[in-house]
């Protein structure tokens, strides 16, 4: 395939993001809403002054682009590092675009980062990609070279309609103790249900979420230690983001929230992100009790999954119980200068 490899920064990537970037984006029915025009650039405007952001956009010999690849560029003075745009809050990453899986364009934008780290000196952390993809297959060729390090996550992908009698018995019991939990509970207390269906509704529920627990995944994400993950931030791009394809589930007991997740939806896919809990009715399994109402919601509404998104080690086993099918992410990094936190 004739193509080539255009490097945009600062406006200019900001410009593509908004133009060419949703052209490539309705073209690619593999993107996930992670790689969407209103995330991404909604993410970009929230870059510390010492970043800026990057389109790697591969066209062909025409000038129409083929597919993109969003990132952004750290730089303080002392040290250089490139990751992809809107990490690590994106569940996954890849390009986008028709041809965003394509060998050639693949390899292009992998060969792109390494002249970046071998001539140019820069620490390149590419996390979270999606393994199945393009990039994901050359990342994982160019790991195995000294001086790359990588790391793999599990993925987790919930297959809708879920079929509970389909779970061995240890699992269905365990489902059926939670279950009864929840129905003394129900005898005394009134438990709701609830997602977002407009923008202040969004805004409200993201305000209940901040002040419950985050998944211990998530810890870092919502900590004022991440560069661009408080609260504040969060909000900024909720505001960006269509409240029709965006919601927040929540499980109340009588008035207070117990357990929220952040839920982006493309086509008949919805994708989960930052799960929190309320810690003082931890014994009732909060989360658990919202992804069974979440599952069901979403069935009757005609969807076909539920991606639960990256799911380390400690949270595979409750991840475990809605039997999902397992694929992985992966991250690929220069070393010794760039470490995964």
């Amino acid at each position: 395939m004739t193509h080539a490899l255009r490097m945009l920064t600062g406006s200019q990537a900001m410009d593509f993001l908004a133009g060419s970037w949703r052209e490539l984006y309705r073209l690619d029915p593999a993107a996930t809403p992670f790689q969407s025009s209103e995330w991404l650039s909604a993410w970009a405007e929230q870059l510390p002054a010492t970043m800026r952001p990057v389109v790697l956009a591969s066209v062909g010999a025409t000038g129409r682009p083929l597919a993109a690849l969003a990132l952004a560029r750290h730089d303080d003075g002392a040290d250089t590092r490139i990751v992809p745009l809107s990490a690590p809050y994106a569940e996954c990453i890849r390009p986008v675009g028709p041809f965003a899986d394509d060998p050639e364009v693949a390899a292009s934008f992998v060969f792109h980062l390494m002249l970046l780290t071998e001539e140019g000196g820069q620490d390149i952390s590419m996390t979270d990609v999606l393994a199945t993809s393009g990039l994901g297959r050359y990342l994982r060729q160019i790991s195995q070279a000294d001086g790359w390090n990588r790391v793999d996550t599990k993925y987790a992908t919930v297959r809708l309609p879920f079929v509970y009698a389909a779970l061995s018995r240890p699992t269905r019991r365990e489902h059926l103790r939670r279950q009864r939990s929840w129905d003394r509970a129900a005898a005394n207390h009134r438990v709701t249900y609830a997602r977002t269906h407009h923008p202040q509704a969004l805004l409200d529920a993201h305000a209940v979420m901040a002040g419950l627990r985050p998944a211990r995944w998530y810890d870092d994400l919502l900590s004022e230690r991440a560069p661009t993950g408080r609260p504040e931030h969060w909000r900024s791009v909720l505001r960006r983001l269509d409240p029709t394809t965006t919601f927040i589930a929540t499980l109340a007991i009588d008035d207070t929230v117990v357990a929220a997740r952040l839920c982006l939806t493309r086509g008949r896919h919805c994708y989960s992100l930052v799960p929190v809990t309320d810690t003082a009715h931890r014994s009732l399994a909060p989360d658990h009790a919202l992804l069974r109402h979440l599952i069901g919601d979403l069935t009757r509404k005609g969807f076909t999954a539920l991606h639960l998104g990256r799911t380390p080690a400690p949270e595979q086993g409750g991840a475990g119980q809605y039997q999902p099918e397992w694929t992985s992410t992966l991250s690929v990094l220069t070393e010794p200068r760039c470490a995964l936190a």
